[in-house]
């Protein structure tokens, strides 16, 4: 086998998977009643500090935008709504000052979004699992910006994908600068991870 037609067959076989996540995604979103649950998964966070490192958990999101062509994936668009009164990081008085105005002012700005697009296959993850990059239009109180992030697909049975991308909390007005003579100043980098299981209407 020639390297061009190994790098065809590659390809063609990026092509498919693609099309294969496309399609879970459509029928996720088909599937979900968006208006009153959040689909299979979890959506998480952390913020860290010098004293250690907080681990946070969106429990209420939906879709409200699923738009796949399964032909074209890479031109499809998922659009994710976070209720931010749902952050839960294990500490009442931590929440009640992260939905403050300090931090996300969950009482202005009760919604984020996240718009996702741009897919592309990006060869394998660590665990061997098929890796995807995109962009990922955040949307936190009245800024919003087009960051990096990838995914993978885990399973296919049932079908599940992992994914990160880190967020500049600073860049989106939620807390204060980070101060290094503060012990307790939290850190403007925070990873954002996400998981789904997809459930497919019977």
């Amino acid at each position: 086998m020639t390297r061009g037609h190994r790098q065809g067959v590659g390809q063609r076989v990026a092509a498919a998977l693609l099309a294969a996540v496309a399609g879970i995604v459509f029928a996720w979103a088909s599937a979900t009643d968006a208006a009153d649950e959040s689909p299979a998964g979890t959506i998480s966070f952390e913020g860290r500090n010098l004293f250690g490192t907080a681990k946070g958990t969106f429990h209420r999101w939906r879709i409200t935008q699923a738009e796949v062509d399964r032909s074209r994936p890479e031109k499809g668009v998922v659009v994710v709504e976070l209720d931010i009164e749902s952050i839960d990081t294990g500490n009442r008085r931590r929440d009640r000052h992260l939905r403050s105005d300090d931090f996300f002012d969950a009482a202005s700005y009760p919604k984020a979004t996240v718009r996702v697009h741009g897919t592309r296959p990006d060869g394998q993850s660590e665990r061997g699992n098929p890796r995807y990059t995109a962009k990922f239009d955040v949307h936190i109180k009245e800024v919003e910006k087009s960051l990096d992030g990838a995914f993978e697909v885990t399973s296919l049975d049932p079908p599940t994908v992992e994914g990160e991308l880190t967020i500049d909390r600073v860049e989106f007005g939620v807390g204060g600068p980070y101060r290094r003579w503060n012990p307790m100043s939290v850190k403007r980098e925070v990873p954002v991870r996400f998981s789904a299981t997809i459930r497919i209407a019977r």
